[in-house]
């Protein structure tokens, strides 16, 4: 079963993505743009899972752990000490 899923791209970067689409469609595999968006996505996630999860799929997340760091102050974007101390 296939999923729809969106997010926002900046105009420079889709045009990246579509231009290296028509650029190797003669000799890569995909066949429509979504096919080579979707490959792209799982190579990356392939890579992220080999180096930081033992080359192991991590489980699902729950809808509230999809929110961004800005949301939810963890990761990178997480207040530091100083910051709350101040707040």
């Amino acid at each position: 079963m296939k999923k729809r899923m969106a997010f926002d791209i900046t105009e420079d970067d889709a045009d990246r993505v579509r231009a290296a689409y028509v650029g190797t469609r003669g000799i890569l595999p995909p066949a429509t743009l979504s096919e080579f968006i979707t490959e792209l996505l799982l190579d990356s996630t392939r890579r992220l899972e080999q180096a930081h999860n033992e080359g192991r799929p991590w489980r699902t997340p729950t809808r509230g752990e999809l929110k961004s760091l800005s949301q939810t102050g963890v990761g990178r974007n997480a207040p530091t000490s100083r910051h709350r101390a101040s707040e």
